[in-house]
């Protein structure tokens, strides 16, 4: 799909994560989740687990560049945690530099519903 993409001005890619992309969430009731809490080795393994999925970004990343947008869209105000996880999952990639060819770091943004 990106090598199709004709224009000369940058291409943003925006990746929407809801609920059901984090453990830790419960979301009995459609418009309240909350936040149960990771143990820390649920924790590293969270990130893992996201780091792993920023594999097809690179690959992504080969046919075009691009800025990359993360954007946890959480029911109700449990969204601080994943964020901050998908931040963590980042910084780890960064240091490794699987982020060195992206235009810029990508960003991890919150989108209450």
């Amino acid at each position: 799909m990106l090598s199709t993409i004709t224009s000369p001005v940058f291409c943003k890619v925006i990746v929407l994560y809801g609920t059901c992309h984090f453990r830790g969430i419960e979301s009995r009731y459609p418009s309240r989740a909350i936040f149960r809490g990771l143990s820390p080795d649920e924790r590293v393994e969270e990130i893992a687990r996201h780091r792993r999925l920023f594999e097809v970004f690179r690959e992504m990343n080969g046919v075009r560049n691009f800025h990359l947008i993360l954007c946890a869209c959480i029911l109700g105000s449990v969204g601080e945690e994943p964020v901050r996880i998908l931040e963590e999952a980042v910084a780890e990639e960064n240091a490794r530099g699987g982020f060195d060819h992206l235009l810029s770091d990508p960003l991890v943004d919150y989108c209450p519903r």
